[in-house]
């Protein structure tokens, strides 16, 4: 099991924001090549983003939170950014805590959380 804290430096610092449909964030792998199997929820605040509301994004290419699994994973090799968006509610400027779960098909479930400040 990787611990939560190393966990938490796949967070791109600086890159939560408020956008059109919510709010974004992004993850840069520095750990190991990983396949993402699973994503949610994302708790934000108060409120709690299953897998419907998310998307994951690598290059040019978006999977909808539903849609990855193991048989469509999201590919999280060693230096990939992985732009994840909420659908929601914009979160209120300033510092914010974000919980993260998602499913791996290397290691299974992984729990971190990261605050940071809304731009």
């Amino acid at each position: 099991m990787i611990p939560s804290f190393l966990l938490a430096k796949l967070y791109v610092k600086g890159s939560l924001k408020n956008t059109e449909s919510g709010f974004e964030f992004s993850l840069k792998n520095i750990i190991d090549n990983s396949m993402l199997t699973g994503i949610g929820p994302i708790v934000a605040g108060e409120k709690s983003f299953d897998a419907p509301a998310i998307t994951m994004t690598v290059g040019d290419k978006t999977w909808k939170g539903e849609e990855v699994t193991r048989q469509n994973p999201v590919p999280a090799r060693m230096g990939n950014v992985i732009r994840v968006g909420l659908i929601g509610d914009k979160l209120v400027p300033g510092l914010q805590k974000i919980a993260l779960s998602a499913m791996t098909s290397e290691i299974g479930k992984i729990k971190f959380d990261f605050s940071d400040n809304v731009t």
